[in-house]
């Protein structure tokens, strides 16, 4: 449990490379230190790939890949609209997504990934 815990911080870390918190989303806004740990809202920009068994979402810059919850079902529908004429499953599309850290799972799909983020906002998709 203790490496797990490690490997979040880590990974929430590295996230926040790419990311920054949705305060900040201002021109000329003075960065403000964000923890992306659990519970924390960020704003993001990254590669989301959806299909079938999975929605992910790698930030720009990051290796990790975080599973997403978008209870609204408008995420999908973006990012339908959002591919290419005949697109093949699971084609990486550009977004700008404000999540919120849900830390890792140990349940289904989401339990292959590195932690779970839940969408708050959609920003952009595919622009």
């Amino acid at each position: 449990m203790k490496k797990l815990a490690v490997l979040f911080v880590v990974s929430a870390g590295l996230c926040m490379a790419a990311c920054r918190p949705a305060a900040q989303k201002q021109e000329g806004a003075v960065p403000q230190a964000a923890s992306a740990v659990p519970d924390s809202v960020i704003t993001c920009s990254g590669r989301l790939v959806m299909g079938h068994e999975a929605y992910s979402f790698t930030p720009d810059g990051d290796t990790l890949s975080y599973w997403v919850v978008d209870r609204s079902g408008e995420l999908k529908k973006r990012y339908e609209e959002a591919l290419p004429a005949g697109a093949e499953p699971y084609t990486p599309v550009s977004a700008e997504l404000k999540v919120k850290m849900l830390g890792p799972s140990s349940e289904g799909f989401a339990a292959e990934y590195d932690g779970v983020v839940e969408v708050q906002a959609i920003i952009r998709v595919g622009e």
